[in-house]
């Protein structure tokens, strides 16, 4: 299974403001295009702050298969469209290949670290935004990890922004 990382982070590897509510930075373009990939992808898993977030902003649940990483008990008012799990990584992933996934996409700052931890990545996909600030949430945060990458494209999708996919060197 392709697993794909894919982030919307300031210059600085910022993806959320510090109370994990002011998402203002991102442009309309940059979450059309994050929207569509998932989309077509088919399946998006997060972590409990990532979907608290999306809960607060409208977003979620998403056009696909939704899977929760939590070790909470959550309420599922969404049917087969999302799946709350406290499974691990990896179990997660051959969940979602028995259903028949041969893509997904991984986001938030420790759950993103954690399946690079494992080594479960293969692709980092990153919208950059032009903006900058001191305080917020880290594009990987949590675990330690250390990874080598292979840059695998560079597209500009607005006048100061880019999409940028690297190759995680295994």
């Amino acid at each position: 299974m392709k697993v794909i990382i894919y982030s919307i982070p300031t210059v600085n590897g910022l993806i959320a403001m510090q109370d994990e509510k002011d998402y203002s930075f991102i442009s309309d373009m940059a979450w059309e295009f994050y929207l569509k990939e998932i989309k077509k992808v088919g399946v998006f898993v997060i972590g409990r702050r990532t979907y608290e977030a999306s809960l607060r902003t409208g977003a979620f649940p998403y056009d696909c298969l939704n899977v929760v990483m939590t070790k909470q008990e959550i309420e599922n008012k969404w049917g087969d469209k999302v799946i709350f799990t406290d499974l691990e990584p990896k179990e997660v992933l051959r969940m979602l290949e028995k259903k028949g996934f041969d893509k997904v996409i991984v986001t938030g700052g420790h759950l993103s670290a954690s399946f690079m931890k494992e080594k479960l990545v293969d692709e980092i996909w990153i919208d950059l935004m032009p903006r900058t600030f001191t305080n917020g949430v880290k594009l990987f945060d949590g675990d330690y990890f250390d990874a080598d990458l292979k840059l695998l494209e560079v597209k500009r999708f607005a006048k100061n922004e880019v999409h940028l996919r690297y190759g995680v060197i295994k």
